[in-house]
This record gives structure tokens, C-alpha cells and sequence, in this order.
């Protein structure tokens, strides 16, 4: 454990296990973005799950205050932590919950993603995770207010347990946009080079994306991490097969400028998910102002409401028509696609997202 001006009391914490550099996916960027708009109330305590001998720098979590640094194994200091509220990032954090902990607290679960495989099985949808499912139920037992990120993820939610629609609230995330959005113009001279930036995860729809692509005239640039050794073990087995080499191009994790560099090289983003609770991705492409080919399920249909290139990313040929009609539509429709999701951007500022929830927060 390390104490960084960690103080005696505050009038929520949130238990995490994304902050600061230490983040892997969206859950780190809206931690990070909450972080930023704490307000000398809020407490932050980042719960190591993994190695407890890791080696953390203090400099790796942004400002060094309001932060306590915790393996799980320490969880039961929790109980001594005054707060009014407790919120939750993660179902794997159901065990920290413990009766002296929430006796005089309450509680938000706030779901970054329903843990279900994609798609769900009928009769069963967890698939046989019961561990998860046990998990995820007790943190939505216990919760006095369960938010979720996207009226879809709501509907998904509520399916499973209609007992508690009645406790969940939704609120989108929300981003730190830059002053000057300058619409990427690449296309204007080349549609051929795609992108995709995320994890390397089936649900994601990486290699569905790439058999799409196979009869396409085009390169597509994949930046993700190795987190799933055999799905990507599966997109090369698929890339060598279809001789599709010299079309498709990993480059590997990119952050900070990184990323920056990698999503302006692109003429555009494509975002195959095959479900995405939200979908930060499309708010980072919305910073560049970079044309976006997206699915259309989960929460990235709201993000990107009344916006052209949107597909099922489980019907055959349909991502394949959308970027066959951005390679062919008129520049004028596409500047007018950008418009449209510059203007969607504006709902999904992290101030929007703060103030959202510190009305949860004096609403409780």
C-alpha cells in the first residue's frame, strides 16, 4: 500500500483498478477523465489485482493526490475509509464489499460493460461463467444506484435482470476535447487506408472486418495490444491464408503521440465491434475530426446518431457497402458526415459527464 494525500474523509471514493498510466482500455479513460474534474471530494483508490510485488511509480498517477494504492489482498482496509458513497468500477471487486464496509454507505455500480459473451446465449447469458455472474449480481444487489453507459447497455442490462431497472441510471461518457477541431482531409486524395485501434479481443470483430476487406482495394493499419495471444495467433493464420500481407499491418499498442500520429494517417476509422457498451474510440476519432465506418450496435448508434456509415456487424457485406460508398461518395457528402459527428461530439464532453454524476452523487 502507498498513501498519495489520500485524505480522512471524502464524500465519495471510487474503487478501481484503471488510473492514471496504469489503463488498458476505456474504463482507464473515464477514470483518468473523472480524476480531472474531482472537485476535493471525491477519493480515488486504485486496487491492484494482479502481481502484489508490481512496481508502481507515484508519478505514474497523475497529480499524486486523493489516491490510495491497494493489492486486493489488502482490500479489508477498505473498512476504515469514512466516506458517504462507494463507487465501483469492476464486478471483480464484489469481494471487497463486505457487510461492515457498506453498512453505513451507499452504493454505485457504475457498468462500463454487461460481462456477457457476444452474443449472448439465449438461455444462458453469462455462458456458463457463473462465477462472473455471481459477481456481477451481487454488486447489482447491493447497489443503490447501478449506472450504465449508453441507453443500450441499459436494455441489455435490464433483459437480464428486470428487477433492477428501476435503480439504473444512464450516463454517457465523456472525453476532454482539444479548443480546435481540424477535420482530417485525407480523404480527398486517398480512401484506402483504414484503421482500427483497440484491444485485440473476438467481441471487438477484428477478423470479421478483415474478410470483409479481402476484396477490397485497401490497407488496413491495426494498433492494438497483444492482451489475447490467440486472437491474434487467428488474424494472422487468416492474413497469411488469404494472402492479404501486404494489406493488413500491425503496429502494435499506440498511445499519446503515438496514437495521435497513427489515427492521422488514416483516411479513415474503422470500428468493426461486434457490440460496444459505449465505445471511447469514436469520441478519440472525433477529436481529429476523422471519418468514421462504425458498427452500429450497443452505444456507438447513439454516439453516432443520424450519421451515414453505420453497418450490423453480424450481416454479411455490410461493412463492405459502407466503404464502398465512402470510397465513392462526393467529397461534399462526406464533409457533411464530418459535420454531423462533430455536432454528436458536443453531447459527450467529460464536464457534461461530471456534472451528470455529482448529481447522482447529491441526488443519493
Amino acid at each position: 500500500m502507498f498513501n498519495l494525500n489520500f485524505k480522512d474523509k471524502y464524500k465519495v471514493v471510487h474503487i478501481n483498478n484503471e488510473l492514471g498510466d496504469f489503463s488498458i482500455g476505456g474504463a482507464g479513460t473515464y477514470m483518468n477523465e473523472i480524476y480531472r474534474y474531482r472537485n476535493g471530494e471525491e477519493g480515488f483508490v486504485y486496487m491492484n489485482l494482479c502481481d502484489p510485488y508490481a512496481d508502481y511509480r507515484a508519478d505514474g498517477f497523475l497529480e499524486q493526490e486523493d489516491i490510495l494504492v491497494l493489492h486486493k489482498d489488502e482490500c479489508y482496509k477498505l473498512e476504515s475509509i469514512d466516506c458517504e458513497i462507494i463507487v465501483v468500477q469492476f464486478y471483480e471487486f464484489a469481494y471487497c464489499l463486505t457487510d461492515k464496509l457498506i453498512r453505513d454507505k451507499k452504493i454505485v455500480y457504475v457498468v462500463h460493460s454487461v460481462p456477457t459473451p457476444e452474443p449472448p446465449p439465449i438461455n444462458d447469458p453469462f455462458g456458463g461463467n457463473d462465477d462472473v455472474r455471481d459477481k456481477f449480481d451481487r454488486l447489482c444487489n447491493v447497489a443503490n444506484v447501478i449506472v450504465c453507459v449508453s441507453e443500450a447497455e441499459k436494455r441489455k442490462l435490464s433483459d437480464i435482470y428486470p428487477h433492477y431497472a428501476s435503480k439504473i441510471k444512464v450516463v454517457y461518457n465523456g472525453i476532454t476535447f482539444g479548443e480546435e477541431i481540424i477535420p482530417n482531409e485525407n480523404y480527398k486524395s486517398s480512401r484506402k487506408v483504414f484503421g482500427y485501434i483497440g484491444r485485440a479481443d473476438y467481441r471487438k470483430g477484428i477478423l470479421e472486418c478483415i474478410r470483409e476487406l479481402r476484396s477490397i482495394d485497401c490497407e488496413l493499419r491495426i494498433a492494438c495490444p497483444k492482451n489475447d495471444e490467440a486472437y491474434i495467433k487467428s488474424i494472422l493464420e487468416y492474413v497469411e491464408a488469404a494472402n492479404m500481407q501486404d494489406r493488413i499491418k500491425l503496429y502494435g499498442w499506440c498511445v499519446g503521440k503515438r496514437k495521435e500520429k497513427f489515427l492521422k494517417s488514416l483516411d479513415a476509422l474503422i470500428i468493426p465491434s461486434l457490440y460496444e457498451p459505449f465505445g471511447y474510440v469514436a469520441l478519440e476519432a472525433m477529436q481529429y475530426g476523422l471519418p468514421v465506418i462504425t458498427s452500429r450496435n450497443g452505444g456507438l448508434d447513439e454516439i453516432f446518431e443520424g450519421y451515414k456509415y453505420k453497418y450490423n456487424p453480424y450481416k454479411r457485406g455490410e461493412l463492405k457497402k459502407q466503404i464502398h460508398d465512402f470510397q465513392n461518395d462526393e467529397n461534399d457528402e462526406i464533409e457533411e458526415q464530418q459535420r454531423i459527428m462533430l455536432e454528436n461530439m458536443k453531447r459527450f464532453s467529460s464536464e457534461k459527464m461530471s456534472k451528470k454524476y455529482k448529481e447522482i452523487w447529491y441526488g443519493i
